[in-house]
């Protein structure tokens, strides 16, 4: 299978863009497809070899739309449509102007011609849509409408009509364009240039000629290029723009910054570890810029609502004229009542809005650290009811200590320590890590002969020639070593050496900051149970349960014993259940949860992929942001469907019962979907 990318152009009707995206996706050599209105972007998953792919997009895209355009969006050079639009409307006001003043028939010609060189485009395109026998096309349904004036007599109106509907397309354009725009200021994180340090030169380049290992100055109150090792100088780094913390953090010669960041110290030199393509910031990027893909289940109603919305319509605006006229009832009286039903019959209200209002609460959350990989995870976190959290450095900060050494009579600390020491080297385990912060001895990784690594158990290594085992206490039973085990209730690592078991190192662990008053506001946005799941001992896990407070929790799991526990969980609880993990070393628990989220991984590829969610730093308050961010977007989606559906309902029985004019139903048409965008806006303002 492949995937491609392509650049839209002159797409500007949203229920014409999910009508092409259903056309591509019968195209039997495609597997999936996704079109974002909002960017302008089509991505096809092909499951097979497609003859003339482009030509045949461009004609399924332009029946449908006329004048669309699909690229290649590797292409390099792109046609360019010079309009006319804006002077041939101009040319149609100044011909309407003398039409209203001059009396008799050159007044009705005038008004005519104005009307034609006002609504052409919208004309031209309803000509062509029934050429195709498209009757359903909202440029078609506009025409007929003003024509409908036009046949009555009410000129004036007709001209109205279809002016109003011209500057509310531009308006409603503009404000979409305006929403992008904001997304991206929202996202702009990464300056144009960097300063490149070349033999003790400095000279300014893009990004993109950047390359891994050059050595890029970065001076105070700067962002930071590209992700990097600092080799020069320390300051303190601004890392809100990424991860939603305000708090600078210091650096020094040694630190990761990332691409970014803002320098808020002294003058300092980085390594560059990742080219811009492949930096943190890129990758970020692009999740949200494919989150399109992950649609919610409302905007999947939404498509299909719209779908069955115009032609119900359009058949009740048929039923409103042809049965008073089979009555005897007046053409005059009944047709402009039909006519107003025709004007409301697009949904683009509701097309548009709710993946816009999606689309900026992705970005909303991007700014605060939190990045959903798509408004179906936006939308649903808001119905969890379920929390299970991995213990380890997420409800605990995951920097384990050593609490003390407990070497057998006859053994030496420092042998215990350096045994240890040697199996846990090249482990990324949390205790691994622990071990190598806080001991340091001489390490040759060519003496390794054996490594192996049972996850959750210990690690079978052969080094220098001895044979070196650490692990838990049930690791060393499993393996026939019997002994009094001293360490019950403790995190332990124990280490035998050439069949000599040493003894063991306790370590512990704090359970992180703001965690407990997270759980506590988490049970106030509406989360029933929260649950703790943790491959230590069951005296250990009780403690922590009881000091957070947990409603369960389960103990001495194994990787794949966690997966299982999180299955029950989920057919045994209501609503959605989240699993709240590190990302480190239950990537298949957070792919199984109804919604995985990551936290605390700004920099891991690995959770960044296997998470639904991911929490750019590991304050618990992201947890709280993330679901009030779910809430409040869903607030606004429905606030726009009710605005929506409530004013065409109402234009509809004020069309019904002759108390509507056409121009009106145009404003309240326009006017509901530039409301509607400019309420999903009004997110991007909200403080969450």
């Amino acid at each position: 299978m492949t995937i491609k990318e392509y650049d839209i152009e002159n797409l500007n009707c949203a229920h014409c863009s999910a009508k092409i995206e259903d056309e591509i996706g019968n195209l039997a050599e495609v597997s999936s497809v996704n079109l974002d209105y909002l960017n302008k972007k089509l991505i096809i998953q092909y499951s097979g070899q497609i003859e003339n792919a482009l030509e045949r997009l461009n004609i399924i895209a332009s029946k449908i739309e006329p004048g669309v355009q699909i690229y290649d969006t590797d292409a390099v050079v792109r046609a360019k449509r010079t309009s006319y639009s804006r002077y041939l409307i101009a040319l149609g006001i100044l011909v309407a102007i003398p039409a209203i003043l001059v009396p008799g028939s050159i007044s009705i010609y005038l008004m005519i011609a104005a009307w034609f060189l006002v609504g052409h485009r919208v004309i031209i395109n309803a000509g062509r849509k029934l050429m195709q026998a498209q009757v359903l096309d909202e440029n078609f349904l506009m025409s007929i409408a003003g024509a409908g004036a036009l046949f009555l007599g009410e000129h004036i109106e007709a001209l109205a009509v279809m002016l109003l509907y011209e500057f509310g397309q531009y308006w409603e354009d503009r404000a979409v364009e305006r929403s992008r725009s904001l997304i991206k200021r929202m996202l702009s994180v990464k300056p144009e240039l960097a300063h490149h340090v070349i033999d003790g030169k400095l000279t300014d380049k893009k990004l993109s000629q950047i390359e891994i290992g050059n050595i890029l100055l970065v001076y105070p109150g700067e962002k930071v290029p590209l992700d990097g090792v600092i080799t020069k100088g320390d300051s303190s780094v601004d890392t809100s723009s990424l991860t939603g913390e305000a708090e600078p953090v210091p650096v020094s010669i040694g630190s990761t910054v990332l691409g970014g960041f803002i320098n808020r110290g002294g003058l300092i030199e980085i390594e560059v570890s990742h080219t811009e393509s492949e930096s943190t910031v890129s990758r970020i990027m692009k999740l949200i810029e494919n989150a399109a893909a992950r649609k919610s289940n409302t905007e999947k109603f939404i498509t299909r609502f719209a779908k069955w919305y115009t032609p119900i319509v359009v058949g009740a605006a048929m039923l409103l004229l042809v049965i008073p006229m089979l009555m005897g009832a007046s053409l005059s009286v009944w047709l402009p009542r039909a006519l107003i039903f025709l004007i409301v019959s697009c949904p683009c209200a509701l097309v548009i809005s709710v993946p816009l209002t999606y689309y900026i609460g992705i970005g909303l959350a991007a700014r605060r650290g939190v990045i959903f990989k798509g408004s179906a995870y936006l939308d649903s976190l808001r119905l969890a009811k379920t929390f299970v959290f991995d213990k380890t450095g997420t409800l605990t900060t995951g920097m384990m200590k050593p609490a003390g050494m407990h070497p057998v009579e006859g053994i030496d600390p420092e042998e215990l320590k350096l045994a240890v020491y040697r199996a846990e080297h090249s482990s990324n385990h949390p205790l691994a890590i622990a071990v190598r912060e806080a001991f340091s001895y001489p390490f040759d990784s060519r003496q390794i002969e054996e490594l192996t690594e049972i996850p959750g158990k210990g690690i079978s290594m052969v080094y220098a020639g001895d044979s070196l085992l650490a692990g838990s206490y049930q690791f060393m039973k499993d393996l026939g070593y019997v002994f009094t085990d001293q360490s019950q209730g403790q995190t332990a690592i124990h280490a035998v050496v050439n069949e000599q078991y040493l003894g063991y190192i306790s370590f512990e662990d704090e359970v992180k900051p703001g965690m407990k008053e997270a759980l506590t506001e988490l049970r106030s946005e509406g989360v029933q149970r929260s649950v703790m799941l943790s491959g230590d001992r069951e005296s250990k896990a009780r403690q922590i349960a009881e000091q957070l407070g947990l409603d369960a929790f389960h103990a001495d799991l194994l990787p794949h014993q966690k997966l299982g526990k999180l299955e029950e969980l989920m057919v045994r609880n209501s609503g959605k259940t989240v699993y709240v993990g590190d990302g480190l070393n239950d990537a298949p628990v957070l792919a199984r949860a109804d919604i995985g989220i990551a936290m605390g991984e700004i920099g891991n590829a690995a959770s960044i992929e296997s998470a639904d969610i991911v929490l750019l730093n590991d304050k618990p308050e992201q947890l709280i942001k993330a679901v009030k961010i779910s809430k409040l977007s869903y607030n606004v989606v429905v606030q726009n469907i009710a605005l929506a559906l409530s004013i065409k309902v109402l234009v509809m029985i004020l069309g019904a019962v002759g108390l509507g004019k056409l121009w009106e139903a145009v404003i309240a048409d326009v006017g509901v979907t530039l409301l509607a965008i400019f309420n999903a806006l009004r997110l991007s303002r909200i403080k969450a």
